[in-house]
């Protein structure tokens, strides 16, 4: 016998079996955006990697996403988010999402945010957010650390925290000895981590930077970036759940894709595009239903017409 392996029977396997039956199919929580639930959710386990050339808003998506997970559904998370900027940026960019007010100055007769406000808001970010900050500017983790470290956070945190995310991984150490290959690196390091998710019941993003950005469609707009765009492309697609790609077609306006090219168990997410928008001032995003301005929202609004993705028996979002 394999040790570490076994063989299915019904003695060992109908008992969890029927949980699974009772609790139904992995499904994801809803993130506030209708439009956006019949395509993506997020699971626990589960593995989500983020792309999009930069300025597209990968990390603003990425972020809104977690801070509805916390805002609905109490969870937590540890981010490790350099490609963002530093620790005062990072809680700002939350603050602002919650508040809608800014840290902008230039705004400062306007939705300038007050002293009262931020020190109100604070505390529940950080319980929130557990937010991983490097001391000494030498220092790097590798995935592999990353991922143990979430893990024992979970065990160590009252109630757990449910998610773990990297922006972007070139800002993580990878330590290629042993590899004859890249991409053989590549295969182990996204294994590992796909078999940590689901051992510690936890959902993990990872934002990765495309190659590339110059090819141009029939209309003059660039193309998206897809997973073979990615540096070792190929072993993204082969090991990747959910694939996301947060894309602006003209790179100036506030119109965004979320585009899904690989979706992971199908009880989670289906491929496909959403359209969304971006407001500066709240630093939110919105969806345009019928010309008015949509924004993320706990109850659960049930689009009609146009608008209508769902089955009709499609009465709760997750």
């Amino acid at each position: 016998m394999l040790q570490g392996f076994e063989i299915l029977t019904a003695a060992n396997t109908s008992e969890e079996l029927l949980r699974y039956r009772d609790k139904g199919a992995v499904r994801g929580v809803y993130l506030g955006f209708p439009l956006l639930h019949e395509h993506y959710t997020m699971s626990l386990p589960g593995v989500t990697d983020w792309t999009g050339f930069p300025q597209s808003g990968k990390s603003e998506v990425l972020l809104e996403c977690l801070l509805n997970t916390s805002l609905y559904h109490g969870w937590k998370h540890l981010i490790y988010v350099p490609d963002i900027g530093d620790k005062n940026e990072i809680i700002a960019i939350l603050i602002h999402k919650i508040t809608g007010k800014t840290f902008d100055k230039r705004y400062v007769n306007s939705n300038y945010i007050s002293e009262i406000e931020v020190l109100k808001e604070l505390d529940w970010v950080l319980h929130h957010f557990k937010i991983l900050n490097k001391t000494d500017l030498k220092s790097k983790i590798t995935p592999y650390e990353f991922w143990d470290y979430a893990a024992q956070l979970n065990k160590d945190t009252p109630g757990g925290i449910q998610t773990a995310s990297i922006d972007s991984w070139k800002d993580l150490r990878h330590d290629t000895t042993g590899f004859a290959r890249d991409d053989k690196y590549l295969e182990d390091v996204l294994s590992y981590r796909n078999s940590m998710a689901e051992l510690h019941k936890m959902h993990f993003h990872t934002i990765i930077h495309p190659r590339g950005g110059t090819e141009k469609d029939k209309d003059g707009n660039r193309k998206a970036p897809k997973p073979d765009d990615l540096k070792g492309g190929s072993e993204w697609w082969n090991n990747g759940k959910c694939m996301i790609t947060i894309h602006r077609p003209d790179g100036s306006n506030n119109g965004m894709e979320f585009i899904v090219t690989k979706a992971k168990p199908k009880s989670v997410a289906k491929q496909g595009k959403t359209d969304m928008f971006f407001d500066p001032k709240l630093n939110v995003y919105y969806w345009d239903y019928n010309g008015a301005r949509k924004y993320a929202s706990e109850k659960y609004f049930k689009p009609t017409g146009l608008y209508a993705p769902y089955d009709d028996n499609d009465e709760v979002p997750f």
